[in-house]
């Protein structure tokens, strides 16, 4: 009988206590120190979701044609004739995609390509990392750069691998300076149908998991300055 009597007080002493602290919690709040570093860590978080994402297409801010481009030419022997390319309707977009993210000359491109047993390089303008652009393939030519899509279309090549890194700033402003004056000057409408990434046209990753997804965005840059 004692020992039901105890159990039964000391079930409501535990009851009686428990309401106290959670009144106090109510009040005062429960550990105050940890509460306080628990909003500052919220806190620091919210900061970081709202930090400005690592890559933002920069703005076009005006159209270029490509005579007002400057643009490196140099004179790379090709080893067989080469079609003429009758009419351009579209612009494929692509990385170098070494095993490195690094810049190459054109010179190199070349030489890898003449090694596929074609007739040169491909692309018809190589941009890199610092912005500079180079006349390739000479831009009358059809091109070799996507597989079955190359009789009416210009090939531009960016150095880097943009599966590792995103690409620098000055090389996505010249890319699009010269994406928009192809389009120009070829009377392209710039859309998902005339501005193509190569994964767009054949099975690879170029021009890269990191750079791809802003496609759209350059896009729309090069629509609001035609």
């Amino acid at each position: 009988m004692e020992n039901n009597f105890e159990k039964n007080f000391n079930r409501r002493s535990f009851i009686t206590m428990t309401a106290k602290i959670l009144a106090a919690t109510a009040t005062f709040g429960l550990f105050p120190d940890f509460a306080e570093a628990a909003r500052k860590d919220k806190k620091k978080k919210n900061k970081e979701v709202e930090k400005k994402p690592e890559f933002e297409m920069p703005p076009l801010i005006d159209l270029k044609t490509l005579d007002e481009l400057e643009i490196g030419k140099l004179n790379l022997e090709f080893t067989n004739d080469m079609d003429i390319r009758e009419s351009t309707g579209a612009v494929v977009i692509h990385h170098a995609g070494l095993s490195k993210d690094v810049d190459i000359d054109v010179p190199s491109i070349h030489d890898m390509h003449l090694g596929n047993g074609w007739a040169g390089i491909g692309y018809h303008f190589v941009v890199h990392k610092d912005g500079f652009i180079e006349q390739a393939r000479p831009l009358k030519y059809v091109g070799a750069h996507a597989y079955q899509n190359n009789k009416y279309t210009v090939g531009i090549c960016m150095t880097g691998n943009y599966n590792l890194n995103y690409p620098p700033f000055e090389q996505t402003m010249a890319l699009e300076q010269l994406t928009a004056a192809i389009c120009k000057k070829y009377r392209i409408k710039p859309s998902c149908t005339t501005i193509f990434g190569h994964r767009d046209l054949n099975a690879t990753s170029c021009p890269g998991d990191k750079f791809y997804p802003y496609l759209p965005q350059l896009i729309k840059n090069i629509k609001e300055v035609l």
